[in-house]
């Protein structure tokens, strides 16, 4: 047990500005206002964070107000005031790596009813009124998630169902997809977003592996979703299922794969309208390629024993901690349990049905990719390796895959049949591990 409280401090402590409070080179952060020059100079000293209070869309690059702002000040963590109903505050700081005795600058939307709030909680708060408008009016530098543009935010959505003008969005025909496990699509028929379709993950998985389908039925589904490859699909519902659709249909050939950040959580947040009816996209003849047109984007078990041999290769287990030690396998239709021998743990979540360790307090965001940077940079996962994400059949993996590309890492892939397939082949089944790894990731499968 104490192995596990070291390895998630080391974990953990990494995302933000570290758990030890050091004496203070000078008060920068002051009760008050502060000016860009404060601002700039917080950096100097890790007792100070830089909170910025807006939206996440608006923080992974998403110029929202039009005013021409695409991101954040660097350094900045994302806690937005209009999420603090979404959780514990205590636990969304710890998580950001604030601890006592941080002074916290904020900037934002809401920073006056966020200085309230972490004021009652004994911290030294001030506000850079300016915010990220008078940063960008002085041409300083700005961080963004290198591909925001494929998180979208409802409000996009909305617009261009409406036929608004939008960025990042060149006029080609769009598809809407809540996705989830119902073939009768129950979850739909009790609410989505107008116009959007329903999809049964069961459509394009299959048991007992629960891998994809065979490349032909996959084209054959995109055909019957009225899918080509020039289609805009946008997904959304249980973020998880949402994201095994979009690696599909990107390992398909579709272009443009986005996924809506918040999905029907925040939409109905936004006090948008929600349909009830059940309607079937029209099917299209020829999804208008071979399938499949990225055959790199998923891995099968011999690509997966490949990248555990190479040196520029990790397979990264999207699994909870209680599956990585073996304690339990996570699901009723798997028996075996352990870790492949050789992967690395990516974190996730609580067990084998939630992501937390991906996702912000409400569940359905993606956790701002700051703090998944360093939760990464803690656990020596190398970016710039080849990273294959797996996990108990694909979902968690398919989700984390997402959120990897969309902060622009090249070389990645999902391993499809994950524990399940390699714990029941006869040529891997003995290649596993269990209990607490001496070193956390620093195993190897040719020991």
């Amino acid at each position: 047990m104490k192995k596990l409280f070291v390895i998630l401090a080391l974990a953990f402590g990494m995302i933000g500005c570290g758990s030890k409070v050091e004496e203070p080179k000078a008060q920068i952060a002051k009760e008050g206002s502060v000016g860009v020059k404060e601002v700039q100079n917080a950096g100097e000293d890790k007792n100070i964070v830089v909170m910025d209070t807006r939206s996440y869309d608006e923080y992974n690059g998403w110029d929202l107000k039009g005013n021409g702002i695409n991101g954040h000040i660097p350094g900045a963590v994302n806690y937005p005031a209009t999420a603090v109903k979404d959780g514990d505050v205590e636990k969304a700081l710890e998580r950001k790596g604030i601890v006592a005795g941080n002074e916290i600058i904020l900037y934002g939307e809401g920073s006056e009813t966020m200085k309230n709030i972490l004021t009652e909680k004994g911290y030294t708060v001030s506000v850079f009124d300016g915010g990220v408008e008078e940063w960008g009016d002085k041409s300083l530098p700005l961080e963004k998630l290198k591909r925001y543009e494929t998180i979208v935010p409802v409000s996009w959505v909305k617009d261009l169902s409406e036929g608004e003008k939008v960025s990042h969005y060149d006029g080609r025909p769009v598809k809407v997809f809540n996705v989830g496990w119902s073939e009768e699509g129950k979850p739909h028929k009790e609410g989505h977003i107008p116009g959007s379709y329903w999809m049964h993950t069961g459509w394009v998985e299959v048991g007992p592996l629960w891998n994809r389908v065979d490349d032909m039925s996959i084209k054959a589904e995109m055909e019957r979703q009225g899918i080509t490859t020039d289609t805009l699909v946008l997904v959304y519902g249980d973020p998880m299922a949402a994201a095994r659709f979009g690696v599909i249909a990107k390992y398909a050939g579709v272009e443009d794969v986005r996924m809506i950040n918040g999905g029907m959580k925040a939409w109905k947040d936004a006090g948008y309208p929600v349909e009830t009816e059940m309607k079937n996209p029209e099917p299209v003849k020829e999804f208008g390629a071979d399938v499949p047109q990225n055959p790199e984007l998923i891995v099968d078990l011999p690509e997966a024993v490949e990248l555990l041999k190479a040196e520029d290769g990790d397979l990264i287990s999207i699994r909870s901690w209680k599956e990585y030690l073996g304690k339990i396998s996570g699901y009723d239709y798997i028996k075996p349990r352990g870790r492949i021998k050789g992967a690395k743990w990516g974190m996730a979540g609580s067990d084998p049905w939630h992501l937390e360790d991906y996702r912000d307090m409400d569940q359905f965001h993606m956790r701002p990719y700051t703090e998944i940077e360093k939760m990464w940079d803690g656990l020596k996962i190398n970016p710039e390796n080849h990273l294959a994400f797996y996990c108990g059949t694909g979902w968690r993996a398919s989700e984390v895959w997402f959120y990897a590309q969309a902060m622009g890492l090249e070389k990645i892939s999902l391993y499809d049949g994950g524990w399940k397939e390699w714990s029941e082949t006869k040529e891997t089944k003995e290649k596993f591990l269990k209990g607490e790894p001496e070193k956390l990731n620093g195993e190897s499968f040719l020991d």
